[in-house]
Order: structure tokens, then sequence, then C-alpha cells
């Protein structure tokens, strides 16, 4: 499966290049990104999901990780 871009990986993409590695602004996008991540998971946390390790991930968890760390 391709990883898929956050709109937050967007943004970061089309802000100037000077603004990218400013701290002030790599910190904004850091918070952003978790932000983003925590909405995604809570969207489908209500589902539990039973791998073969014995773990129950939420559905929202293995799909963040799916589409957006592969």
């Amino acid at each position: 499966m391709s990883k898929q871009q956050t709109a937050v990986e967007w943004f970061k993409n089309e802000i100037p290049e000077m603004f990218r590695d400013d701290p002030y602004w790599r910190k904004l996008l850091e918070q952003a990104k978790a932000m983003e991540k925590e909405q995604i998971i809570k969207a489908a946390d209500h589902i539990m999901i039973y791998d073969n390790k014995g773990n129950y991930p939420t559905l929202g968890e293995i799909y963040y990780k799916d589409t957006y760390e592969s």
C-alpha cells in the first residue's frame, strides 16, 4: 500500500523553503501533525480488531499506520 499525504504534509510542502527550516515553524508543523494523527485515529477508535500477536489495536491506529506510515 502506498503512503498517502496528510493535509499537514501537503501544507508543509507548499510553504516556502525558508520557513520549513525555521525552528518555530518546524515545531508548529510537528504539533499539527500530532493533532492530525490523533484526529484520524479517533475517527475510527471505537472499532477494535484482534491481531495475531494478541494485541487489540483500534481500527483508527491500523488505518493511520497503513495509510500514512508505510
